[in-house]
């Protein structure tokens, strides 16, 4: 009989955190040399590639995986073929092993083999082995949706199924105050409620030597995340689509009541998203803190043709920032006293205007106000839920205790969102929203033209206010969006 040719092999060992069916590396590892030893395959110690609690859904996910990607694609291959304990090792998208298997046997003249699937040689072999990886594919998306299905029945009952946010460590699954930390919470809503700006108080933080849980110094997203956070009035708050951000009302969000402390009060809360919704409606995105503008203007006045904002030229002028960078062609050059004069007189003039003014309403969340599509949209969903119940109370499927419960929520759940849908509609009344808007106007400019006023204030004093301002330098036009904080 002719000697067996012995064959130079790597293993790959990979072991997810979802799974309880599948063996441990050391197991695996075991298997697979058995079956080597069997077929006269020598597996290298620095041919062993394990990657440990990683799911095999995303091969660049993998760094094991793509280290032996790569040595496989060398010209001096230390290895022939790869040994797996099955093939739902190697990945559980179909679609990244049949690419995968493909570039090992086609250009690198490496096989793939699991040592507890033998497949037959020949199409039938193939075949089974395409439905082998499309069944660890099936049974990857079966487990994904049932770990998803577990974590929103844990939502919804208040379990906690996150690191602890600042403020809090854990102790047996549940939340405890960490009182240093806990301090640094509640001057920061007080801090926020008294006027003092998101980048100051990431700011003070900093000097303090205060540090997030990761280590990382404060910054304005960090604090804002800190006032959206309801987990300091007690609540838990649980994205089914992954993490939270900066996507706070997010209509799939699951908020419940945790075993937890709150650190403060519902009050305080309430105000503080008032509060932060307004501000975001007032600065835009990557707005520069009020320390460091030059005039209070700055930020607000925009160029009328390239929609550029006007930056301060000096000595004493604006300009349209795209202008001064040779994007656009009108510069809108003017002087600051006169660009601050102008919009004082529009502001002056529009206070007691008897014509509309064009303006944006902005709904604050924390307010109880929502969008009116949004209302409506429930009202509607909550009425074909009524009539499917009524349908399967008439085919039986439910009694009539069942049905007398169930359409007595829904009822209520009715009569509230169209509460909520008419207080809306009255308070986006034309004249209402005009009165409004001309008590604003006049709040603004009582801080403009006081002389006692500092530069961030009058700056908030006019962002209070305007939504959008452009200026047309060929035709001396000043034309303001008022903004209406509802």
């Amino acid at each position: 009989m002719a000697a067996q040719q012995l064959r130079f092999g790597a293993a790959y060992i990979r072991v997810s955190t979802d799974e309880q069916t599948e063996l441990s590396p050391e197991s695996q590892l075991e298997e697979i040399r058995k079956y080597a030893q069997r077929e006269g395959i020598l597996i290298l110690e620095d041919q062993i590639y394990i990657d440990a609690g990683i799911s095999g859904k995303k091969a660049d996910r993998r760094p094991e995986f793509m280290r032996m990607i790569a040595t496989a694609k060398e010209r001096e291959c230390p290895f022939s073929v790869i040994l797996l304990w099955k093939y739902s090792r190697f990945a559980r998208n179909q679609e990244e092993s049949i690419f995968y298997k493909s570039i090992l046997r086609s250009k690198c003249g490496i096989d793939v083999v699991s040592v507890t699937e033998p497949l037959i040689a020949g199409p039938f072999g193939s075949l089974i082995e395409r439905i082998i990886e499309w069944m660890d594919e099936f049974y990857s998306i079966r487990l994904s949706q049932e770990v998803k299905r577990s974590m929103k029945v844990n939502a919804e009952r208040g379990r906690l199924q996150s690191n602890p946010s600042f403020g809090y460590r854990v102790e047996e699954g549940v939340l405890v105050p960490v009182e240093e930390e806990a301090t640094h919470i509640r001057r920061i809503f007080d801090d926020f409620l008294a006027g003092k700006g998101i980048y100051a108080i990431a700011r003070e933080l900093n000097a303090m030597g205060v540090r997030t849980h990761r280590g990382n110094p404060f910054e304005n997203r960090t604090i804002e995340y800190i006032i959206r956070n309801p987990v300091y009035i007690g609540k838990l708050r649980w994205n089914p689509a992954g993490r939270t951000r900066r996507d706070f009302f997010n209509e799939n969000i699951i908020l419940a009541d945790g075993e937890h402390e709150p650190l403060i009060s519902t009050e305080t809360w309430d105000a503080a998203q008032r509060q932060l919704d307004e501000v975001k409606a007032r600065w835009g995105y990557k707005a520069r803190p009020t320390s460091e503008l030059k005039g209070w203007t700055s930020g607000i006045v925009r160029c009328a043709d390239c929609g550029a904002t006007l930056i301060f030229s000096q000595p004493h002028f604006y300009k349209c920032n795209n202008y001064a960078r040779g994007r656009c062609r009108h510069s809108q050059h003017i002087r600051a006293d006169a660009l601050e004069d102008a919009i004082i007189a529009r502001l002056k003039t529009d206070a007691g205007s008897t014509s509309p003014l064009s303006c944006n309403i902005i709904y604050t969340n924390a307010s109880g106000g929502h969008e009116l599509t949004r209302l409506e949209t429930t009202v509607r969903q909550l009425r074909v839920k009524r009539g499917r119940l009524q349908e399967a109370y008439l085919a039986g499927v439910l009694s009539l205790e069942d049905f007398s419960v169930a359409k007595k929520d829904i009822e209520a759940a009715i009569v509230q969102a169209e509460a909520e849908l008419d207080d809306l509609k009255a308070k986006s009344d034309g004249e209402v929203v005009e009165h409004r808007l001309q008590d604003a106007i006049a709040h603004a400019l009582e801080t403009l033209q006081s002389t006692g006023a500092s530069l961030e204030e009058k700056n908030n004093a006019a962002r209070s206010v305007i939504e959008n301002c452009t200026f047309d330098k060929s035709t001396y036009t000043l034309s303001v969006t008022y903004r209406v904080i509802i």
